[in-house]
């Protein structure tokens, strides 16, 4: 039986109209199983949630996982261009590793990477192109590309713009188009360069161990309409809070956990700036435009996976250090966290190991 007809999310309605945000998610799931990569549907989710929530996005995993497959299948399915809009780029050049010039070799690519990365922004700006979705996918990054492409990018979009971007430093600054993603994938069995201008504007997510998967995307999930994804993507605090508030007023205290980690947190490090309005836009966007979970169609359980999820990739990577040097943090951490939110739960401990 097709997973799209099983699966509650497929069919989450209102009486008299189809949640495609809701369908479009079950359909690319099914799509990367029938692709040969077998990870969870809160995965995928999760991964569309991020791009509602922050312009930038990394997924870093083991290599050959299935995390470019992901990207481009989920690109696929957001532009009605594929071939104009929709950018895969080799994010690092590890061919140069094996040549004598390596460092010229690394300077042109990156050259190239940034004047390709410049034309996406410049078409995406474009008046007739604004209710289009466009897609920039830097593959296989290093700690180089991190920083030029997505930290220091990160960094500049607090006001909106940018004026440098990997190599070039531009004569004036430019708006960053509302309709474009930036996506990078990294090969790394654990991230752990997290940088507080980063999270700026950047989600970085955890990637879990799929199968091998060496090839492309051969088969996609249901092309979601783009002025869909792109009028249903919160940016700001205030239109988050309106939109959760409603979908969340029968719950007594629905954002203790959340609250409860960022206080103590606070106890050990001086900023947690954003971080509790980050986690509410990804709370927002964990709800469909029509105000279903995207998670599960439960109010009570999508909260809960889209908390664990906030707490996981927003509150906790900005304290990373201390958590990684402080068994008293991370004990505290682990009594508030376990059982019920799992990936929280699973980076305390993963940067315990790490200490």
């Amino acid at each position: 039986m097709s997973t799209l007809t099983t699966n509650p999310l497929y069919n989450a309605s209102l009486p008299t109209q189809t949640d495609h945000e809701a369908v479009y998610i079950a359909s690319l799931h099914e799509a990367m199983l029938e692709n040969g990569v077998s990870v969870g549907q809160d995965e995928i989710t999760n991964f569309y949630v991020a791009l509602k929530s922050k312009p930038l996005a990394i997924l870093a995993g083991p290599a050959q996982s299935g995390k470019k497959a992901l990207v481009h299948g989920l690109a696929q399915s957001l532009s009605e261009q594929e071939s104009l809009h929709i950018q895969m780029i080799t994010g690092h050049p590890w061919w140069a590793d094996s040549c004598v010039d390596v460092a010229n070799y690394t300077k042109l690519h990156t050259r190239f990477t940034t004047e390709k990365v410049l034309a996406v922004i410049e078409e995406a700006s474009q008046p007739e192109n604004l209710k289009q979705v466009f897609v920039a996918c830097l593959t296989r990054i290093s700690p180089a590309e991190l920083l030029s492409f997505f930290t220091e990018v990160a960094m500049q979009l607090q006001n909106g713009q940018i004026m440098k971007l990997g190599d070039t430093q531009l004569p004036d600054p430019i708006p960053f188009p509302s309709n474009l993603r930036i996506i990078g994938t990294k090969d790394t069995l654990s991230f752990d360069l997290w940088d507080s201008d980063l999270l700026l504007s950047t989600t970085v997510i955890q990637w879990p161990q799929a199968n091998n998967f060496p090839g492309p995307m051969f088969n996609r999930g249901i092309l979601l309409d783009e002025r869909e994804f792109l009028q249903s993507s919160i940016r700001g605090r205030d239109a988050a809070y309106r939109k959760v508030f409603p979908v969340l007023k029968g719950q007594r205290y629905p954002f203790y956990p959340l609250l409860q980690v960022e206080a103590i947190l606070k106890r050990y490090i001086s900023s947690l700036d954003f971080a509790i309005d980050d986690a509410m836009i990804y709370l927002a966007n964990s709800w469909s435009r029509l105000g279903n979970g995207l998670f599960h169609s439960s109010s009570d359980r999508n909260l809960t996976i889209a908390l664990d999820l906030a707490i996981a990739q927003i509150l906790l990577p900005r304290a990373a250090d201390a958590i990684r040097n402080l068994e008293t943090l991370r004990n505290r951490l682990k009594i508030i966290l376990a059982g019920q939110f799992l990936h929280a739960a699973a980076f305390v401990t993963a940067l315990g190991a790490q200490g």
